[in-house]
């Protein structure tokens, strides 16, 4: 039988996960970027609380986009 949480449940989850991440990373951006994270979570539960909405747990089509930064490699040419 699938668990559903309501949302601001599940907002507090995440915003406990990121700053779980965020310990395991030295004091910088991207510590601060998580932290920043999880206060946003945060904010959405309380937005939330009390609200009678559920949903699927995480691993669903749900779940926000995750977007990676790529960074540009110099050309083996101009190396030399």
């Amino acid at each position: 039988m699938p668990h559903y949480e309501a949302p601001a449940e599940r907002y507090r989850r995440l915003a406990e996960e990121a700053l779980d991440v965020a310990r395991n990373f030295p004091h910088g951006e991207h510590r601060d970027a998580l932290v920043e994270m999880a206060q946003v979570w945060q904010r959405l539960a309380d937005t939330y609380a009390g609200g009678t909405v559920l949903h699927p747990p995480s691993g669903g089509a749900d779940q926000p986009v995750m977007q990676q930064q790529q960074q540009v490699q110099p050309d083996e040419e101009k190396k030399e």
